[in-house]
């Protein structure tokens, strides 16, 4: 079981196809980039439940090189990492956009993992191996035309057990941008104490405005209006956050929020400007959690969750 722990933390490079010239009567054909290259994170929900569970890993740090090598740093809940490297090459599947990828790792160990890993049209990874030289016994690997979830123990299925997430830490395009929905559970308990709500509907557009619908337990309904902008944390997909709300009254509101590979939204912002009295705003290196009363840090009690809609 170890053994698959490693290869489980390993992640897939794809080739980097070179430009070709056939002769003076041929153009110069230049094939799409790989969408794997590059650095990837995956935090929180995207990490398999599998790797939280036996690991407890918390972040996973993955550089992808075009020269087909990768390097991945796992951090665990003790802040202890371990670095995995090693080389890999991919093939296509007929009919699916998802690829297979063996992956030869050499440090800690030499292992040889074999897998599929998928990048969608919002450039969110998936991603799941399973160690299959030296092969472990009763494990098979996943693979295309089953999709994700696919790895077996004993023919059974483990579903997402195994199924990791990926967003890059440096996005091409303003992750937030989006229509979600919170709803019951995924509320945030201050609000359902306070306000009664029991949704809230946020639509983030890409000319850095928004509009916020929050709907309480007696269907009466308030809309938020205003601009808002973000910026990137070192060495996290946490990012900040501030809005300046227009309607229905004008004040600054600041904080974070993360979108995962998994389609979900985590969001905690509390009220600046004007400022209420003892409480601080969360910050990226306190986490989500960190709203604080009196310097008191109040948990769940204002982190919001939306999943996309869009």
């Amino acid at each position: 079981m170890k053994r698959l722990l490693y290869a489980l933390f390993l992640l897939p490079f794809l080739f980097a196809a070179c430009d070709k010239n056939d002769g003076d009567t041929n153009p110069i054909v230049t094939p799409p980039a790989e969408p794997i290259v590059g650095v990837w994170n995956s935090e929180n929900v995207d990490i398999a439940p599998g790797l939280m569970a036996t690991l407890k890993t918390k972040k996973i740090v993955a550089t992808f090189n075009s020269n087909n090598t990768y390097e991945v740093v796992a951090t665990d809940s003790s802040n202890t990492s371990v670095t995995y490297s090693g080389t890999f090459s991919t093939t296509a599947a007929t009919g699916t956009t998802i690829r297979n990828i063996v992956l030869n790792q050499t440090v800690p160990t030499s292992v040889t993992s074999t897998g599929i890993y998928e990048v969608n049209a919002k450039g969110h990874m998936k991603y799941e191996v399973v160690q299959t030289t030296p092969a472990i016994p009763g494990f098979t690997a996943p693979v295309a035309s089953e999709g994700f979830g696919s790895t077996k123990y004993n023919n059974i299925a483990l579903g997402l057990t195994w199924v990791q997430g990926f967003v890059k830490p440096s996005p091409s395009t303003e992750p937030i941008v989006g229509v979600w929905l919170s709803s019951e559970d995924l509320v945030a308990p201050g609000l359902k104490a306070t306000l009664k709500t029991k949704s809230v509907a946020a639509t983030f557009n890409s000319n850095n405005t928004y509009v916020v619908v929050a709907t309480d337990s007696s269907n009466a309904v308030v809309t938020y209006t205003g601009t808002y902008s973000t910026t990137a944390a070192t060495g996290t997909t946490i990012r900040n956050i501030v809005l300046n709300q227009i309607t229905p009254t004008s004040v600054t509101s600041t904080g974070i929020y993360q979108v995962t590979a998994r389609g979900l939204l985590t969001y905690e912002v509390i009220q600046t400007n004007p400022a209420i009295a003892g409480f601080a705003a969360p910050t990226v290196s306190g986490g989500f959690g960190s709203t604080s009363y009196n310097s008191f840090a109040l948990g769940a009690t204002w982190i919001q969750r939306f999943v996309a809609t869009n």
